[in-house]
C-alpha cells in the first residue's frame, strides 16, 4: 500500500505540473512561434491577393485578426479603471466601437508600413504570472529598414492568442490607455466612444453593413 501511494504521489508530481505548464505559452515557445508565423502568412496572402476587392480584403483580414486576438482583453486593458465606472450601455457601445477601432488601426498601420514579410527573431518570457510569451519579430517592408515588433502571446485551453503588441518599443495597450484616459477626462465616456467610431477606416460598404 505504501509503495502504491508513493507511486501515485510521484505520478502526480510529474503529470500534473506538466499538464498545467503545457497550457501556458511560455512553456510552448515552438507553438507560439508557429502561431505568429501562421498569422503572418495568412495576412500576407490576403494583402497580396490582387483579385480581392477592398471590402473583401478588409473582411478577410478582420476574420484572421479576430480569431488570433483577444480583442475584449485588449479593449478592457486600454480603458483601464474607466471600465469599472462605465454604465452597462456604455460598456457595450465601447466594446463594439473598440472591435472596429482595433481592426482598423492594425489594417491602417500595416498599409502604411508596406507589410511584406515577418521573420521571427526569438522569444522571451513576459512579466507576470500568466505564462505569457513575447515572440520577437522583424517586419520587413517594401521600403526602409525592418520594423521590430514583439507580440505578447498567451495560451489558454490549448489555443494561442495575441494579447498585446510592442511596436518599435511602443506598447499598444499602455499608449492607447493614456490616450483613452485623456479622452474620457476631456469628453466623458460617450465622447470617447464617438471618437473611436470616427477613427474607423473600414471600407464604407463594411461600415454600412455593421451598422444595420
Amino acid at each position: 500500500m505504501k509503495r502504491l501511494l508513493a507511486t501515485l504521489s510521484l505520478l502526480l508530481m510529474i503529470v500534473v505540473p506538466a499538464k498545467a505548464q503545457g497550457d501556458q505559452a511560455v512553456d510552448d515557445a515552438r507553438g507560439a512561434i508557429d502561431f505568429i508565423q501562421r498569422i503572418s502568412d495568412e495576412t500576407i496572402a490576403v494583402w497580396s491577393d490582387s483579385k480581392m476587392t477592398e471590402v473583401e480584403r478588409y473582411n478577410a483580414f478582420r476574420a484572421i485578426f479576430e480569431e488570433a486576438t483577444d480583442i475584449e482583453l485588449l479593449a478592457r486593458g486600454m480603458l483601464g479603471r474607466h471600465y469599472r465606472t462605465a454604465t452597462s450601455e456604455q460598456r457595450d457601445a465601447y466594446m463594439k466601437a473598440m472591435g472596429d477601432y482595433i481592426v482598423s488601426e492594425f489594417d491602417k498601420r500595416m498599409a502604411q508600413i508596406g507589410f511584406k514579410t515577418l521573420a521571427v527573431t526569438g522569444t522571451k518570457a513576459a512579466p507576470g504570472k500568466h505564462g505569457h510569451l513575447f515572440v520577437s519579430t522583424e517586419v520587413e517592408r517594401d521600403e526602409g529598414e525592418p520594423i521590430l515588433a514583439d507580440w505578447r502571446v498567451r495560451k489558454k485551453d490549448g489555443k494561442f492568442q495575441i494579447v498585446n503588441l510592442e511596436f518599435e518599443g511602443i506598447n499598444l495597450m499602455i499608449t492607447n490607455r493614456d490616450v483613452f484616459s485623456s479622452k474620457v477626462k476631456d469628453d466623458g465616456m460617450d465622447g470617447l466612444i464617438s471618437w473611436l467610431k470616427a477613427q474607423n477606416t473600414a471600407p464604407q460598404a463594411v461600415q454600412g453593413a455593421s451598422s444595420e
